[in-house]
């Protein structure tokens, strides 16, 4: 089915589509399915989003280049028509056009895993393949040069969230007061398993700040003020600003920092907070 084409010898005729390995072209004699680009990934065993596919408007020659995911790693070559022929000299001609900065900006970036994490697909072995990744908790990894941490569920991708304070209330309030925002990571870090949940704990409060009328000198900071001096300002302000909640989302809040009363009504600080059957809030009390 394959026929190899080495060095610069340019090839042409068949199918003008090309398996590359070892910066060797492979032409397939046969197009696969019917013809697409997709019909072209699938035959060579990867599913559509494991390809990064950049199409080469300006080349005579060359319709597309597909690489491995989140790489520079070159897998297949489509020529322009079938009668095209190419040789390796020319492909590299095209992938040393790539603007790589654009290709795999931090928004396509994200597009490509928001993808993955849509299609279940995209498997740690594979991840590893095309990007650096260090275990940092259980089920989790950073990639230093991608500034994410990545969440597996059974080694498949479920969640991923920036390494530094990239939602916008939290970069408010690091910039507004640093040491806020590190006294809240730490408590956060103390009570959560990994970075994602630690990051998304922080982003939550930062966010409740917004919300809060006057918040550096609200007066009901001295009721929800704990131990350690830290403020709970998320609680506050579902308590006294009619902010409504899901039990999921309370528990996460105050994980490892609540007593529970019933599988409904649990008790944090100053007060105690009921949820209804659908788990929405209800009611709050003062103790």
């Amino acid at each position: 089915m394959f026929k190899n084409i080495f060095g610069d010898k340019r090839s042409g005729g068949k199918t003008g589509f090309f398996k590359v390995e070892k910066e060797t072209l492979i032409e397939i004699e046969e197009m696969p399915g019917n013809g697409s680009i997709n019909a072209c990934i699938e035959s060579l065993g990867f599913p559509k989003n494991h390809i990064r596919t950049v199409l080469t408007f300006n080349s005579a020659q060359i319709q597309c280049l597909g690489f491995k995911t989140l790489s520079k790693q070159l897998v297949f070559v489509l020529a322009k028509n079938r009668e095209t022929k190419i040789s390796y000299s020319d492909v590299q001609k095209e992938i040393s056009q790539i603007d790589w900065d654009n290709e795999y900006s931090s928004l396509n970036v994200e597009d490509i895993l928001e993808d993955g994490v849509n299609m279940e697909n995209l498997n740690l072995s594979f991840l590893q393949s095309v990007i650096d990744l260090k275990r940092d908790g259980d089920n989790v990894y950073k990639s230093e040069k991608l500034g994410l941490y990545l969440q597996f569920d059974n080694d498949i991708l479920v969640a991923f969230t920036s390494s530094g304070f990239d939602d916008s209330a939290t970069k408010w309030l690091n910039d507004l007061n640093p040491t806020l925002v590190s006294e809240m990571t730490q408590e956060a870090q103390q009570y959560h398993e990994n970075e994602i949940d630690s990051m998304e704990e922080v982003n939550k409060q930062a966010k409740s700040i917004l919300g809060i009328p006057h918040a550096a000198t609200n007066e009901f900071i001295p009721l929800h003020t704990k131990l350690n001096g830290n403020v709970n300002f998320y609680n506050l302000l579902i308590t006294h600003y009619k902010k409504q909640c899901t039990i999921d989302e309370f528990l996460f809040m105050n994980k490892g920092r609540f007593r529970t009363i019933n599988k409904n009504t649990i008790e944090v600080g100053n007060f105690i907070y009921s949820f209804d059957s659908n788990g929405q809030l209800e009611s709050i009390v003062a103790k």
